[in-house]
């Protein structure tokens, strides 16, 4: 792995080091996420419950498992899980100035009724509460444990998960399977040697040289490996929340006006090809990725998304660019400025040819470099630009992305795009708990952004993979940071 975690508390970090490819694995949670591995839908499931029930829109009565009990270490010693250890641990989770407390924000109450249920009630309807409550920041932690120390940076890290913690220290964290754990098919290996190493060349070179089984690592060095080694399977997970992401201000002139904003989408060649890697692997597209483009949602269910032939009509246009522009009446004097944070080149990059493609059109613009932190205070804090290209927020829940940055009163919508169909929209799939209607709300959601033209991703994030053949059902879907997955790879005998 690329990084390891700052400390070993589940609830005073969002490292994803600890709480999804850590020691945070240990942890289980009150729901999980199922993933279909061809479509990659995502269903949402009991973990540590058994069952639950909706009584009305604001309350849900959840059933603790029985056959639950803490890790077999000190200083729980394998006492059986509580309906009041749940309780603790959310209101621990949701205490104020926690990193991870906007999560469970919406919860006005948690009550443990006996030791196997736990109701929860909200303070208004959300469609998305068991999607926070299996969500990887949501694990659960006993009291004992947290006493020890006062908090659980430095540990003991007890929970009731499939794996239990050997060794956790400096670079490396091992695993190991809990022979208690309520399901007794999983995990299917007998451990996980974790290791942090932040050399993406450091990682292609140990899994060429078998000393890793599976990484994470870039493109070319899958290529480079698939060139040598027939035995190196890969995969590729594309996200559609991440990447370069082109917001246009649509308060400034010209860009106040939709005709040229759509204009300039016409003349950007947005969608990057899908490069090939030869032999074996898979390229997994939520949507859209063939195509390269998203409009930054973080949506869980691949259905939910809008497809890949929304996108070709309106990029790399040229001739429609100029009938919209003869309509729109822009002025000569017009000049526009894109400001680049300097997230990488391939920001760099998509900001030129957006240069480019302007002026190919009569549109003249200069492209301005920034830091990543002076973007962060001009274009997020102030919005303060006229076109800006940089990375999206980092905002997991569907919802909370929408309020955030699409709602006319979001505290992110740096565009100031109004719309209020779309507010409405966005309103009533908070509160939708039917999935098929959600889905619907939410593709009528994308149709009027993508309507708007000021705001999508291009390039979007692809995440390679590359393991030994020896490896099998290595699957690294993981909606809000679930790894559920490793606890059902296995492992054939491996020739050195």
């Amino acid at each position: 792995m690329p990084e390891g975690p700052p400390h070993m508390d589940p609830h005073l970090t969002v490292s994803s080091g600890l709480l999804s490819w850590g020691a945070g694995q240990a942890y289980s949670r009150l729901f999980k996420f199922e993933v279909d591995a061809d479509s990659q839908n995502t269903t949402v499931v009991c973990d540590l419950c058994s069952s639950w029930r909706q009584s009305d829109p604001l309350t849900f009565s959840i059933q603790i498992r029985t056959d639950v009990q803490w890790h077999n270490f000190p200083p729980l010693n394998g006492r059986p899980l509580t309906a009041q250890d749940v309780v603790f641990s959310l209101k621990r989770q949701a205490s104020a100035n926690y990193p991870n407390a906007a999560l469970l924000s919406n919860i006005a109450e948690f009550t443990a009724l006996g030791d196997h249920e736990v109701v929860i009630r909200l303070k208004s309807p959300d469609s998305e509460t068991l999607e926070k409550l299996a969500d990887s920041h949501s694990r659960i932690v006993a009291p004992e444990a947290v006493e020890v120390n006062g908090d659980l940076r430095r540990g003991p890290t007890v929970g009731t998960g499939p794996w239990m913690v050997s060794e956790a220290a400096g670079d490396v964290t091992r695993l190991i399977v809990n022979p208690d754990y309520y399901n007794d098919d999983l995990p299917y290996l007998d451990g996980l040697d974790i290791q942090v190493i932040p050399s993406v060349a450091t990682r292609a070179a140990g899994m060429r040289t078998k000393v890793i089984d599976l990484a994470q690592v870039n493109f070319d060095d899958v290529a480079s490996a698939r060139e040598r080694f027939e035995e190196i399977d890969w995969i590729g997970i594309e996200n559609p929340a991440a990447g370069v992401e082109i917001m246009m201000n649509t308060t400034r002139s010209p860009m106040d006006k939709q005709a040229v904003r759509t204009a300039m989408m016409f003349t950007w060649d947005a969608g990057d090809a899908i490069p090939m890697i030869p032999g074996g692997g898979e390229m997994f597209e939520r949507g859209n990725s063939l195509y390269g483009v998203s409009l930054g949602l973080p949506i869980i269910n691949s259905d939910w998304l809008l497809s890949s032939s929304y996108y070709p009509p309106r990029f790399n246009k040229t001739s429609l660019a100029n009938s919209s522009l003869v309509s729109a009446e822009l002025k000569s004097t017009d000049n526009i400025i894109i400001k680049v944070g300097e997230y990488g080149q391939q920001y760099i990059d998509q900001a030129n040819a957006m240069a480019e493609g302007l002026a190919s059109v009569g549109i003249r613009a200069e492209v301005e470099r920034i830091s990543t932190r002076k973007f962060g205070d001009e274009v997020w804090i102030g919005g303060d630009y006229d076109i800006a290209v940089g990375s999206p927020p980092p905002i997991s829940s569907t919802t909370g992305y929408l309020f955030s940055v699409h709602h006319s009163d979001g505290p992110w919508n740096t565009t100031v795009y109004s719309d209020p169909e779309l507010d409405r929209l966005i309103e009533a799939q908070a509160q939708e708990y039917d999935s098929a209607k959600r889905g619907q709300l939410l593709l009528e959601i994308q149709h009027r952004i993508l309507t708007g033209s000021h705001r999508f991703i291009t390039s979007t994030r692809t995440t390679y993979w590359m393991f030994w053949d020896y490896v099998n059902e290595f699957n690294p879907f993981t909606p809000r940071g679930d790894t559920d997955f490793l606890t059902r790879v296995w492992m054939s005998s491996r020739e050195s």
